[in-house]
């Protein structure tokens, strides 16, 4: 068999594959048990948050508009640099379940500390 058939199957081997996803499940997890200011995966989560802000709102702009003070985009960056990933991401995603049709724009609702 050839060097880059063998480089080529290495690649098929699901258990790898799992291995590496549990990996990062165990590091991220062990990470969110620092403090807020020092956690990686807070880092790299407003990255991506703030890399949405930046390209994929002005796309969505037309079709959604965002009911709260601050914008739940704003508000998960705030909320995780202020609690850690854990919480959150707990506290995002609880604000984003509470949009509905009755809340009326503008409604202020700030990160509690």
């Amino acid at each position: 068999m050839s060097a880059l058939r063998q480089r080529v199957t290495a690649f098929k081997k699901p258990h790898l594959y799992l291995a590496i996803v549990v990996t990062l499940i165990l590091a991220a997890l062990a990470d969110s048990f620092r403090k807020p200011a020092n956690q990686t995966t807070a880092h790299l989560w407003t990255g991506a948050v703030q890399f949405y802000q930046k390209h994929g709102r002005p796309a969505l702009q037309p079709y959604i508009r965002c009911r709260y003070v601050p914008t739940c985009s704003e508000y998960s960056i705030q909320a995780v640099e202020a609690h850690g990933i854990r919480t959150g991401l707990y506290l995002s995603i609880k604000r984003i379940q509470s949009c509905r049709a009755t809340v009326p724009f503008g409604t202020v609702d700030p990160v509690h500390q």
